[in-house]
């Protein structure tokens, strides 16, 4: 029992260091591995219950097949998998692969599917891939890739040494995402002479320890973000410089901004003037600023144009070249008039 295993958890994207000591099957005890290069032997609360979600009393230990009158029956794992095969040739056969998709894998947290999947998906001519990522994260795929050529280009916060930061629609304190959340959001809420500014309905644990919490109505975000985007044009705390030299497209995407209403976007959006304000004043002067966000900004009403505003709220801090920021397409009729 005194054997610590190294390993790493895959329940965010963070894939923090782990060690492990494993006994009868069951991970005994876990701990954080002080040696990794990242974490640094941080532990959040799903890592300390990953025994618990590994052996959890409703797992399935055993394949089950459903049965005529619709109860399920327990079979071997040969006689699954064999079943399993001969269904899938079955079905190409009969109607090409075409008629065939392959969904599995997170994308962001486990990372073993993209292995033993493209092995499978070749071999039966599958083209359908979908993941968690696919349904989460669509919007912002597709905004990455009209902005910075590639879909798999996209803008990583340095959320760690910002002197301001910007979280939208996301509660790290509980589902993290960003490097040792918990101990990094006390360090900012701590330092005087660092902002936390967070945009969500809900006041939560990250929220009560923000320095400004715009605490909007549900589905308004798209109104609050084109308001605070408009804010800043209109101040002239847009970097020139920086926009100059790496984007394309500015001068109509600012004669669009100019054109918001402002306070009638804040007042859908039911949060405090002054408070909008001033969070945009201290994310723009700020010398280093940063914005996460998740799925509370992704999953909401005008979800793709939510992931547009906020990565042009980053972009000036990005280090991709030649962005294209043309943004009259993203607007509806009710957005811009």
């Amino acid at each position: 029992m005194n054997n610590w295993q190294p390993t790493a958890c895959i329940l965010c994207s963070r894939n923090c260091g782990l060690l492990v000591q494993v006994k009868d099957g069951h991970l005994a005890k876990i701990r954080g591995d002080q040696r990794h290069p990242v974490s640094a032997g941080y532990l959040c609360q799903k890592a300390t219950q990953l025994d618990y979600y590994q052996n959890h009393a409703d797992r399935l230990r055993t394949p089950l097949r459903r049965k005529a009158d619709g109860s399920f029956e327990p079979v071997s794992w040969d006689r699954a998998i064999a079943e399993i095969a001969e269904s899938l040739l079955k079905l190409r056969d009969a109607h090409s692969s075409d008629c065939l998709a392959y969904y599995g894998g997170g994308g962001q947290g486990n990372h073993l599917g993209a292995m033993y999947s493209s092995a499978f998906r070749d071999a039966m001519g599958i083209r359908y891939y979908y993941s968690a990522l696919a349904q989460e994260k669509t919007g912002d795929f597709w905004v990455n890739g009209q902005l910075f050529g590639k879909q798999n280009c996209h803008i990583s916060e340095d959320v760690e040494h910002a002197d301001c930061v910007m979280f939208i629609g996301t509660n790290p304190w509980q589902a993290h995402g960003i490097r040792n959340a918990r101990r990094t959001l006390k360090q900012i809420a701590q330092n005087s002479n660092r902002t936390l500014i967070v945009i969500d309905p809900r006041r939560t644990e990250t929220a009560q320890l923000a320095d400004i919490h715009l605490q909007l109505r549900p589905g308004t975000d798209a109104f609050l973000l084109s308001a605070m985007l408009a804010i800043a044009i209109r101040q002239g705390w847009e970097d020139q410089s920086f926009l100059q030299q790496h984007t394309v497209g500015f001068e109509q995407l600012r004669e669009v901004l100019l054109q918001v209403p402002i306070d009638d976007y804040i007042h859908r959006a039911g949060v405090d003037s002054h408070q909008v304000y001033e969070a945009v004043r201290r994310f723009a002067t700020a010398p280093r600023a940063a914005v996460r966000v998740d799925l509370g900004l992704q999953q909401s009403r005008n979800s793709t144009l939510n992931s547009y505003l906020a990565i042009r709220r980053e972009a000036p801090r990005s280090t991709c070249t030649q962005v294209s920021v043309g943004m009259r397409a993203f607007f509806s009729d009710e957005l811009c008039p």
